[in-house]
């Protein structure tokens, strides 16, 4: 059974999936810990009624990045977590020697396209919609240093109408994150990912 770390910052959609999922008997994981960049998250209520462990680690009580990522792995550690999962956290996140490799986000473009630095949530959405892009979707790649520039493990493609707006094509896309994130994830609990010289390979089964 793999043993999940949550990343969360809002409303821990994601992580709601992700239970409802396992919960399916769909994915051969368990969530271990939650850990939420704010106490104002509708994250943490959601992550208490579904009962899942939650910790509030603030990047404000913490004078670097790297101090904050710390106290993070910490929390990590010792719920003996095997893969960190990011699920909209906003926060710079560094995984140290102690995750490489082991922690993945969901990017809800299609990577290199609108992605970087200040591309999230809606933003990523409304850029989309301004470019007039008929084809959008999600990306799920490991985390490193820089902010979704870690290796791509998955791409899920989705076809966009002229017609659709920032909103429509935010629930497109997320529908897409719902089927992909777990997916992957189960692909970790076979231990079918490979990653090789910065490219991902996943062995069948």
């Amino acid at each position: 059974m793999l043993r999940l770390g949550i990343l969360i910052s809002g409303g821990g959609t994601t992580m709601s999936n992700l239970q409802k999922t396992i919960k399916a008997g769909h994915l051969d994981a368990e969530i271990c810990t939650v850990v939420s960049s704010s106490r104002k998250a509708a994250g943490v209520q959601r992550a208490e009624a579904l009962g899942l462990p939650c910790t509030v680690i603030t990047r404000a009580t913490f004078d670097s990045d790297e101090a904050f990522s710390d106290s993070i792995n910490a929390q990590m550690l010792r719920a003996k977590v095997d893969l960190v999962v990011m699920g909209g956290f906003l926060k710079r996140y560094l995984p140290g020697p102690q995750f490489r490799n082991r922690c993945i986000n969901i990017h809800p473009s299609l990577i290199p396209a609108f992605s970087g630095h200040g591309f999230y949530g809606m933003r990523v959405h409304e850029s989309v919609y301004r470019r007039g892009c008929t084809v959008s979707g999600c990306t799920i790649h490991f985390v490193d240093d820089q902010y979704d520039e870690g290796p791509i493990i998955y791409q899920q493609a989705v076809s966009l109408s002229l017609d659709d707006g920032p909103e429509q094509i935010q629930a497109k896309v997320f529908e897409a994150e719902c089927e992909a994130y777990p997916k992957v994830i189960q692909w970790f609990a076979e231990k079918r990912v490979g990653l090789e010289s910065g490219r991902v390979s996943i062995k069948p089964r």
